[in-house]
């Protein structure tokens, strides 16, 4: 790699980072490119060289995270023999990283942002539906969900039951109990996905 390209790297990452600090602690309404590049000590220049405008910061930031549960996914299964405890997990996993990953926290919170959702949102709840059903097929393929189970109804729902949660512990509490609701989600859900044996194994946490 050239030392330009290296620079030109470094500049982008020191900018995304800036970028998801500036709107982790003023919010994206009330940031500005200004005060991203104060934070990232490049010039607006600079900053025009790899980000038309400021939604387009926002949009890269996501999709930095767009191969997260891909990554959570792999992680899991090389700890869980179990294909949905790798689910339960992986989900568990996430919401550790809403609290400790800027990242992962500014992208969730980004991706409420109505500006956001029209544009990228669709193509990342259909990227979280894959993994769910990549994982509930391999569980089926391992006889561990009930007969009944419709994989790709369940993968939707499932889907929607964490972003739907998300929701509701921010506006209920602030996120801080979003770990408990998520555990009270899986055990009420997780009976009607699996064979009450592999219920009967599974850990909540």
């Amino acid at each position: 790699m050239s030392v330009n390209r290296e620079r030109s790297t470094r500049t982008r990452a020191k900018l995304l980072h800036a970028a998801a600090e500036v709107f982790d602690r003023d919010g994206f309404a009330g940031s500005s490119l200004i005060a991203v590049c104060a934070r990232a000590d490049v010039s607006k220049g600079a900053l025009y060289c790899h980000f038309r405008s400021k939604e387009a910061l926002g949009v890269a930031i996501i999709e930095e995270q767009s191969l997260l549960w891909h990554r959570l996914r792999d992680e899991q299964l090389a700890i869980e023999q179990s294909p949905v405890q790798a689910l339960i997990a992986m989900s568990f996993e996430f919401t550790r990283r809403l609290d400790t990953d800027l990242t992962v926290r500014v992208s969730a919170k980004l991706l409420r942002e109505a500006v956001f959702f029209d544009v990228v949102a669709a193509a990342q709840v259909v990227g979280w539906v894959a993994v769910v059903r990549e994982l509930l097929s391999l569980a089926r393929e391992r006889g561990e969900l009930r007969p009944e189970v419709n994989v790709r109804h369940a993968a939707e729902q499932i889907v929607a039951e964490l972003l739907g949660l998300q929701f509701v512990a921010q506006a209920l509490s602030g996120g801080t109990d979003l770990r408990t609701r998520l555990a009270r989600v899986w055990r009420a859900s997780s009976g009607c996905l699996v064979t009450r044996p592999v219920y009967e194994t599974l850990r909540f946490e």
